[in-house]
């Protein structure tokens, strides 16, 4: 088995003992500090404190509902030994001064915790010697603590100490010290998330509350087929309709831009539009099945059992559709849009609008959901051209219809599993061959079955790509949740044929002592074994996730010919807690988001999506969220991601309790009525 080194692993690997990253540099401030008053203190690029004793923390990551608004100011000032109740955050810019700011792959904090430790240590280092120098004293005879540096029977507030301690050179790497982990404060707490008020009441401002002077709303037509494009239309009905101001033609089909959201949309349907649909209009779910079916190849060795086993393509169907504002002018553009990928979204501004980058500025407002969705940005490249076109700014709205019928998915994989077992029921050979359609490379298939977890002899993993024209994403944990659902199906199928307990099974299978801490602890708090009342069963996963482990166990019941899933116990190692709500809250929320794939699928008919709403696309409801009970196995290792985590296991913990309920294998999604019926 042999696995590419993804990009998310990179930056784990870039880091050290004790969170310094090779090769540190702390982005430079000098120009910064040239604009700026001398009474405020900007140390670098992700701290900012002021006179008045507040201090601001640059957050360059996207805030989308997993609370990385709180969290790294948390890391910042924990280090910087700040007063909470002090701290306040802004939405860094897109700048390479932050580096990477992709909002992905559950690095968020991983890849900057070192980074953002040595930054704040930095900036306490100036306060202490600027407190130091005034009191001309030693500066290891001072300390920082609660916004302020004490010497014996003095202080001084980080505020009044901003100018001195502006005029200071930033110290070398060699030159800081970070705290002993024993001594957090704030780190490993559960402070509420920051955005929670305004979530509540209302205030919150998202990307679709953006208004400018003159601002008009824009809607596109675009081709029902992917791949098609427009042959010929006639907009005069369109453009009769009241409120509407333009029709233009860009890349992606016809935009609408009119006074209001409801008009541009109205007047969209009244387009006609004659299509080049290109060939993809004769495919569909057979057609496609058949494509994929076709790329496996012959079996390595005479396995002992074999299956096959079959994941659709997915809508991320983002609670906040797909929407951009646009401001494009002759010296200038300002887009505010909802993005994962910052950086990505200012080059795409930059060259459709041939302005120098310096002029381009990306604005993003807390995020409506992401799940990967907004990695890409087409909708901020349809804003972009539309504004352009007619000269004004525009806000660009998908409609929910938009959103699943014209976007981007989490590609369908077909899976073929194989495994050879000796006399003892242990595997002398496993193959895992999958077939899809990768988002960027061919190993995107392969994330969670090429690194997984087990002992399985030999072991040969192999991803077969297709080439669509379905546009596809990445979805939230990428290939993972495809990955551990055909594993851990064919994991207990294999425990079954070796007349073991699934669990036991899995336990002689784990590679690591760590990942067995893991599974051991999910099956203990949720009673593995012991008895469930009647009608109920058990079933059990565990998958690692960029190597992080998690195990869950689903409590099942068939009620009136329906799944009823009554709890899902998890545990999981996700290195130093940075603050265990927000994991709690991340485990569950990927809990169900992994719920909602068992009955949910895109699907085609002469080249066109099927789905339409949340009608015929139903997400899951809150009377049938089950009780989640998370368990956080202490470490004090890196902190590692935890957004992704809780997905993959829990479709294939419900699918193997289903099986002890029906006796029926289920190895498709999504899962039908007669697969539970028994």
């Amino acid at each position: 088995m042999s696995a590419k080194l993804s990009r998310r692993e990179f930056i784990k690997v870039s880091a050290v003992g004790g969170g310094l990253l090779l090769g540190f540099h702390l982005p430079a401030t000098q120009k910064i500090r040239a604009q700026t008053a001398e009474t405020t203190f900007i140390p670098n690029a992700y701290l900012k404190i002021t006179s008045d004793n507040t201090i601001t923390v640059m957050v360059h990551r996207s805030e989308m509902g997993q609370g990385v608004q709180t969290a790294i100011p948390m890391i910042l000032a924990d280090e910087l030994e700040a007063d909470w109740s002090q701290v306040r955050f802004e939405q860094a810019p897109a700048d390479s001064a932050y580096g990477d700011q992709v909002t992905g792959g559950s690095v968020s904090i991983s890849s900057s915790y070192g980074m953002l430790r040595m930054a704040a240590a930095a900036a306490r280092t100036m306060l202490i010697a600027a407190a130091a120098q005034i009191w001309n004293v030693d500066p290891a005879e001072c300390r920082a603590e609660n916004n302020l540096v004490v010497h014996e029977e003095k202080q001084l507030s980080y505020g009044e100490l901003a100018a001195t301690a502006a005029t200071l050179p930033v110290p070398r790497r060699q030159e800081l010290q970070l705290k002993d982990p024993s001594a957090f404060r704030l780190i490993g707490t559960s402070i509420p998330n920051v955005l929670t008020p305004q979530y509540v009441d209302g205030t919150a401002q998202f990307a679709s509350d953006v208004r400018l002077p003159g601002m008009l709303y824009a809607a596109v037509a675009r081709c029902p087929v992917f791949g098609g494009s427009v042959l010929n239309y006639d907009d005069s009905q369109a453009k009769a309709f009241e409120g509407v101001r333009h029709v233009v033609e860009i890349e992606n089909g016809i935009a609408v831009v009119a006074d209001n959201s409801w008009a541009a949309l109205a007047a969209r349907d009244l387009l006609d539009i004659t299509w080049d649909e290109g060939d993809f209009a004769s495919q569909n779910d057979e057609t496609l099945l058949q494509t994929f079916a076709a790329e496996i190849p012959s079996a390595e060795v005479s396995p002992t059992i074999e299956a096959t086993y079959f994941t659709p393509y997915l809508a991320h169907a983002t609670m906040e559709p797909m929407n951009c504002t646009a401001d494009v002018r002759p010296d200038g553009c300002d887009v505010w849009a909802p993005t994962q990928n910052r950086q990505q979204a200012k080059s795409v501004a930059t060259s459709l609008t041939r302005l120098s980058r310096d002029v381009v500025n990306i604005h993003v407002p807390p995020i409506g959901c992401g799940l990967g969705r907004r990695l890409k940005v087409d909708y901020v490249e349809e804003a972009v051209q539309i504004s352009k076109l007619v000269g004004v700014p525009i806000k660009l709205l998908w409609s929910r219809e938009d959103d699943i019928q014209n976007g981007a998915y989490r590609p369908a994989t077909y899976h073929v599993l194989r495994a050879a077992i000796d006399e003892q029921g242990m595997p002398s050979h496993f193959e895992h061959h999958i077939v899809g359609q990768p988002v960027a490379a061919a190993s995107d298939l392969a994330y969670g079955a090429s690194d997984h977890p087990y002992r399985l002899g030999d072991s040969v993993v192999r991803a077969h790509p297709v080439t669509l024209p379905i546009p596809t994403a990445y979805f939230r944990s990428v290939s993972n949740p495809t990955s551990a659902f055909a594993r851990e199906i064919f994991l207990d199928e294999m425990a079954e044929l070796a007349g073991q307990d699934p669990y036991e099974y899995r336990m002689a299978l784990l590679r690591s002592e760590r990942f067995k801490v893991v599974l051991e602890t999910a099956a203990r708090e949720a009673g593995w074994g012991n008895p469930l009342p009647e009608g109920h069963a058990h079933g059990i996963a565990f998958h690692t996730t960029w190597g992080i482990p998690v195990a869950q166990v689903a409590e099942v019941s068939i009620f009136r010919d329906k799944p009823r899933i009554h709890r899902i116990v998890c545990a999981i190692d996700c290195g130093l807690v940075i603050n265990p709500d927000m994991v709690v809250a991340q485990v569950e929320s990927g809990i169900a988001v992994g719920l909602s794939s068992l009955f949910n699928a895109i699907t085609f008919e002469d080249g066109r999506v099927q789905e339409g709403n949340l009608r015929n696309y139903p997400l899951l409801e809150m009377e049938d969220m089950p009780i989640v009970d998370v368990h956080i196995i202490p470490s004090t290792e890196m902190p590692e991601g935890v957004g992704e985590m809780g997905i993959p296991p829990v479709v294939p913990a419900v699918i193997n309790a289903l099986y002890k309920l029906t006796g029926q294998r289920i190895r498709q999604l999504p899962i039908r009525e007669d697969d539970f019926s028994g």
